[in-house]
């Protein structure tokens, strides 16, 4: 009280203002870190089949139901998939967290908030995944159990064929988590021929992408889905910048933080991803689902 008895009226009021932009601050990155925008993205692919166009992709990563993010939120963000009928569902891992890594704490009740969030989404041509950093930290087999148990199928470092009515077929590979599990592209595009669609999902970018260009596996694969950056969760520049950053070039500038860009051949979409860690906050960063419709260039 001292303090503001000795304090001119003009600093008070530059007091006042300070503790009023840092309250809006406040409101907003909390509000922003529990809100979900959807993103409508097509892409088209020579290598597509004719009889999968307009085939369309729910992405969706880094979830982090727990401490900070309520099963209400992994509810919405289903809610939001499935009023887009999506026919295909692909998750890149981070579905929970109960503290950051080094207290080694897990809560399996946020394995529950996840495994309840997810269990109305279905798709025609199935639902997949590979896991993250904090699923292998905190539980592998809990939330690997999880999955499974809503029908996903969990893809790291293995690969799958979706055949239609027709018998043609596309193809989709995973590969484990970078920071936690090994990193195999010869598995994730095992049989999968030059002519062939074939998407990725890896959870971590950067290096994942450096190994497949290093050992010539991006010639084979089309389409790269990650998450993992959280768009930096906390930027202090808009996501429209990041992604303008990295869109034009041959090479994404890494950390790659965000957005729609090119590796190589590579068609490449990294998202911000739905939840938050270590604080519950966001900025510029907005949570999102992305919608993907994959058109066969003709």
């Amino acid at each position: 009280m001292k303090f503001l008895e000795k304090t001119s009226k003009r600093n008070k009021i530059i007091f006042l203002l300070v503790i009023i932009f840092f309250f809006i601050m406040y409101v907003y990155m909390y509000k922003t870190a529990h809100s979900i925008r959807i993103r409508y993205i097509t892409l088209e692919f020579e290598d597509l089949p004719i009889s999968f166009d307009n085939i369309k992709l729910a992405l969706a990563a880094d979830m982090h139901a727990g401490i900070y993010i309520p099963e209400s939120h992994i509810i919405r963000m289903s809610d939001l998939i499935m009023n887009n009928n999506p026919d295909i569902i692909l998750f890149a891992g981070d579905y929970i967290y109960s503290a950051p890594h080094r207290f080694k704490y897990y809560n399996k009740k946020n394995t529950d908030k996840f495994s309840n969030g997810i269990k109305g989404l279905e798709a025609k041509y199935g639902k997949y995944a590979v896991l993250g950093n904090h699923d292998n930290w905190e539980s592998r087999e809990d939330v690997s159990n999880a999955l499974y148990f809503n029908g996903f199928k969990v893809i790291d470092n293995n690969i799958l064929f979706i055949t239609n009515e027709i018998g043609e077929y596309i193809s989709i590979g995973g590969v484990g988590d970078y920071l936690t599990d090994d990193v195999r592209f010869d598995i994730a595009v095992s049989n999968v021929k030059a002519e062939d669609f074939h998407i990725v999902i890896s959870h971590e970018p950067n290096m994942p992408l450096k190994r497949a260009r290093e050992g010539g596996y991006d010639k084979l694969i089309d389409f790269f889905f990650s998450g993992h950056t959280h768009g930096l969760q906390i930027s202090f520049l808009p996501m429209s910048f990041w992604e303008a950053v990295n869109k034009n070039r041959k090479y994404p500038i890494f950390p790659a933080v965000y957005g729609l860009m090119n590796y190589g051949s590579i068609k490449l979409y990294i998202t911000s991803g739905i939840g938050a860690v270590l604080l519950p906050f966001r900025l510029f960063a907005i949570p999102e689902i992305v919608i993907v419709t994959l058109k066969a260039k003709r």
